[in-house]
């Protein structure tokens, strides 16, 4: 009787295991679905920054353009002047207030800049993230333990537009960006995605 009780049991334990890793496979096919569906688009971001007691710390604006597959660029306007570009290969992460630019291949960069995975098409990417949906929102987590970013949230309209995304970072910091002005179709330089480091400034390459 003792063995049969142990044995339902990790069956039960196996059965309820397997039942929430096919829902997280589900969850994740449904947000790459959504994605897939955007092939590129604009929009305006508004950033505030909490700390782990939702004490406010910093506000911000600026804005992104985005083409799959792992094209992508982050303008900050504000309160400090930062940007991050994506050509596909690599990743330039450029601050003027210092006068230097790190570059990281794409895969090293998306651990630090989770955003770079909505532009992306790369299952091995993917493979490397948690995805629970909850309605029209979608929370990414990186499997991989003592990460900076501790998660990523997107929340789509029903145009399956972009409206909101959230990073919590493991210290319990939390960005909230609300996105405006949504374009789907926008009209895109050939020079958008590319990246030309100024006069001066410092290259760290880390690829």
């Amino acid at each position: 009787m003792r063995n049969l009780t142990k044995w339902c049991a990790v069956g039960l334990t196996t059965c309820v295991w397997s039942l929430s890793f096919n829902a997280l496979a589900d969850d994740g096919a449904a947000l790459k679905k959504k994605l897939a569906s955007i092939r590129q688009f604009s929009a305006h971001f508004e950033q505030q920054v909490v700390d782990a007691q939702g004490k406010p710390l910093q506000n911000g604006s600026g804005e992104m353009v985005l083409q799959r597959p792992d094209r992508f660029r982050w303008e900050a306007k504000k309160p400090d002047d930062n940007l991050i570009v994506s050509d596909g290969k690599a990743v330039w992460l450029y601050d003027p207030f210092v006068e230097q630019v790190t570059v990281m291949s794409l895969s090293k960069a998306v651990v630090n800049t989770p955003f770079l995975l909505i532009s992306s098409t790369d299952d091995k990417i993917w493979n490397n993230y948690l995805i629970d949906q909850d309605g029209s929102a979608f929370t990414i987590t990186s499997k991989q333990k003592d990460q900076r970013i501790e998660s990523l949230r997107m929340v789509f309209d029903n145009q399956n537009h972009i409206t909101r995304m959230e990073v919590n970072e493991a210290q319990g910091q939390r960005s909230e960006f609300t996105l405006s002005s949504f374009n789907a179709n926008p009209v895109i330089k050939s020079d958008t995605f590319n990246f030309k480091t100024p006069e001066g400034v410092m290259v760290d390459d880390q690829r």
